[in-house]
């Protein structure tokens, strides 16, 4: 689990995206902050290292600006490129 913050991009369908702070990270699940945050769908997607994995996400619960995440799945992005290649 990461205790500290880290920055992320939230992005869904739609083609809009999110900058985000993500605190207690762990691969099921995390706490997400962004200001100004507005709807956003149930299902969405977050990097936290420039889309090298990707996570597949479902909302939890919200507050404000904050959200809890649960994990789907994780996408290797790095694994996808490397076997069509």
């Amino acid at each position: 689990m990461i205790k500290h913050s880290t920055d992320g991009l939230l992005f869904f369908e739609g083609g809009r995206e999110l900058r985000v702070v993500a605190y207690d990270v762990c691969r099921t699940s995390a706490i997400v902050h962004s200001d100004g945050l507005g709807l956003i769908p149930i299902y969405f997607y977050i990097t936290f290292d420039d889309f090298f994995t990707v996570g597949k996400c479902r909302l939890a619960w919200r507050c404000r600006d904050d959200i809890g995440v649960v994990f789907e799945r994780w996408l290797d992005v790095r694994q996808r490129i490397n076997q069509s290649g």
